[in-house]
């Protein structure tokens, strides 16, 4: 098995534009009527370790849970039961292994036939160049960052403040670019609750460079008032990752609550994301289901300090936004906060972790396969 992406999957949108045949959309090597056109693949469909979280004991009250906890090898196990093609490891999984060990998570992953990914966490970090390294004796070729979460208004309140952070994102990520370069690796930029679609697509564009890239977040766009169809137009051309969720969204006195639910099972029109984010990225480019069971967290945004620190966002998009979450009922069965799944004895919570991402990603090769099909019909 072979973990190279294309270059195809993350060149920009003119050069990607003018070889939209070649990304796989549509094979014509003789006319219509003597040649029927060729479906493209079907992009690799995985898991995020966070979708783990409470197995592998990755985030807050659940490191230090007792018990026994998953290790690398087993999550990578685990996502190739629940059918995945695609593992995106989290950084602290690999801090302590040694070359050999880098080696031999390789080749199980290899046996497995499951492509790895690696979300470096922050990328303000001190020693995301160290996860670089380790990356590249993986086999990895795109490695995930991010620059923060939910950190407008209460982390960063001015416009002043924002514009220091935008700098200082700009100046680290072209650090984390060019040690990037020679290791033969793609920089993703997950829309992480904290810049906008077109921020992001700004910064990342800035870099003007192969190297940079994007990790698109399906759900996130939600929380900076971007619409996810509309956001999948804008930053499709960058992609060289994904994160697939699902969000039930209740419209509260001061915003938005989001609570994480299947795949299917809230309030994003996936299949719609889905068949603009194929017209942009290539069959290399993974899809991989981020499925933090039960999270939940707000987004005061009809507060009025809530857009002190934005630039600007026309009433066009938040209207799209609205749209977009008010036209799909939430599957209220699915619908369990986490304060709920906690209650699960061990055993049952690391089954429940593993039954839904099986049905998450079962869900979404259903979703990408049929948009796939439909636009092979389309002339």
């Amino acid at each position: 098995m072979s973990h190279d992406l294309t270059r195809r999957g993350f060149i920009r949108q003119s050069v990607f534009t003018a070889g939209l045949a070649a990304a796989g959309w549509v094979a014509r090597s003789a006319p219509a009527q003597s040649q029927p056109a060729a479906v493209r693949k079907r992009n690799r469909i995985g898991a995020v370790a966070y979708a783990y979280d409470y197995s592998l004991g990755l985030f807050g009250t659940y490191k230090k849970r007792p018990g026994d906890k998953m290790d690398v090898f087993q999550f990578v196990e685990k996502t190739r039961e629940a059918g995945g093609e695609v593992a995106q490891i989290f950084w602290t999984m690999i801090e302590g292994l040694d070359e050999a060990g880098l080696k031999r998570l390789r080749g199980r992953a290899d046996e497995l036939d499951v492509r790895l990914e690696i979300h470096g966490g922050g990328a303000l970090r001190k020693d995301y160049e160290r996860t670089l390294r380790q990356a590249a004796v993986l086999g990895v070729k795109m490695v995930g960052c991010s620059f923060g979460m939910l950190v407008r208004p209460d982390k960063i309140a001015t416009l002043d403040a924002w514009n220091k952070f935008t700098a200082d994102a700009r100046a680290r990520l072209r650090q984390v670019v060019d040690a990037a370069k020679p290791l033969g690796l793609v920089i993703g930029v997950e829309n992480h609750l904290d810049f906008g679609v077109e921020e992001l697509r700004d910064l990342v564009k800035g870099m003007d460079s192969p190297h940079a890239g994007v990790i698109f977040d399906v759900g996130n766009t939600v929380g900076t008032l971007d619409d996810p169809t509309e956001a999948a137009d804008i930053l499709g051309p960058l992609t060289v990752a994904t994160h697939y969720k699902d969000f039930a969204i209740e419209e509260t006195e001061r915003g938005f609550r989001f609570t994480m639910v299947p795949v299917g099972c809230g309030s994003l029109r996936l299949p719609e994301i889905t068949a603009r984010l194929l017209r942009h990225v290539s069959p290399d480019i993974s899809f991989a289901i981020e499925m933090m069971n039960g999270q939940q967290f707000e987004v005061p945004w009809l507060e009025d300090r809530f857009w002190v620190p934005f630039r600007s966002k026309p009433p066009r998009e938040i209207a799209a936004t609205l749209r977009h979450i008010r036209g799909k009922a939430v599957d209220r069965a699915e619908f369990k906060p986490q304060s709920e799944v906690d209650q699960l004895p061990h055993e049952a919570h690391v089954k429940f972790e593993q039954d839904r991402i099986t049905r998450c990603i079962a869900s979404l090769k259903r979703i990408v396969e049929e948009q796939i099909a439909a636009a092979a019909r389309r002339p």
